[in-house]
């Protein structure tokens, strides 16, 4: 719910998003990563996490194409919303049968997870759409990119978490300075 109330956070999501697709599109295959959302900015994490000036790259570069009218970069197919919409249509449609069936099957559970799953996708992106993400991104600026630090503070640490973490930081109402690619 914050998220859908806040738009700043709704902005970072559309960012998320477009960065996400923008190292898709470049790599060809889909990346084995993820993210949150912020109101000063986004988090990327994923064993398929390239370099931090790639990422930083693909972050001008989905605002730069989001603010030119480039919208349709602000909803990934593999988002939260998607899985967590799956989990409530899975949810809504087996109670749903245990209703009108008065009983549990296999045969029931099987088709309310087969409806679950056909319908998960088209109702994601439109929450996605209209509650969850926001593309105008024009008023922000993405700023900067952090690494995370690491949690345990030894050399090996990689070979206990592979994943890497990167915070790209934006800023609301930016200056409508444009970030020239490199």
């Amino acid at each position: 719910m914050k998220i859908a109330a806040d738009k700043r956070i709704r902005k970072n999501h559309s960012l998320e998003h477009a960065t996400v697709n923008i190292l898709e599109q470049r790599y060809g295959r889909p990346l084995r990563i993820g993210g949150l959302a912020y109101s000063n900015g986004f988090s990327i994490s994923g064993p398929d996490l390239p370099s931090p000036y790639e990422v930083l790259d693909a972050a001008r570069e989905g605002h730069y194409r989001m603010a030119r009218g480039e919208t349709y970069l602000a909803v990934h197919p593999r988002c939260g919303t998607s899985m967590a919409a799956a989990s409530f249509l899975f949810s809504l449609v087996f109670i749903l049968v245990l209703i009108f069936f008065n009983h549990i099957s296999l045969l029931n559970i099987i088709l309310a997870f087969l409806a679950a799953n056909l319908l998960a996708k088209p109702f994601g992106k439109i929450l996605q759409k209209f509650f969850t993400t926001y593309p105008d991104v024009r008023d922000m600026d993405v700023l900067d990119i952090y690494g995370k630090p690491t949690a345990f503070g030894f050399p090996f640490e990689i070979m206990v978490n592979p994943n890497r973490t990167y915070f790209i930081r934006t800023t609301a109402g930016g200056r409508g300075s444009w970030f020239f690619l490199s």
